[in-house]
């Protein structure tokens, strides 16, 4: 006689999912949750060329 020791599908995908879920907010909150320098502030016009591309000076050939 065999017995069933799994369980139901969406018992299992339930479990999966939550352990995910667990593991993602461990990761978030170890490595993302807060900034390491707070102190530390970038002016406007050095990210704006950073994220945007805008140089000052045009690139020579």
């Amino acid at each position: 006689m065999r017995i069933n020791k799994r369980l139901p599908l969406w018992q299992e995908i339930t479990v999966v999912l939550l352990i995910k879920m667990a593991l993602l907010f461990a990761i978030w909150k170890c490595f993302f949750s807060e900034p390491v320098a707070k102190h530390m502030l970038v002016p406007q016009p050095m990210m704006s060329e950073r994220f945007l591309g805008t140089a000052s000076s045009p690139l020579p050939k």
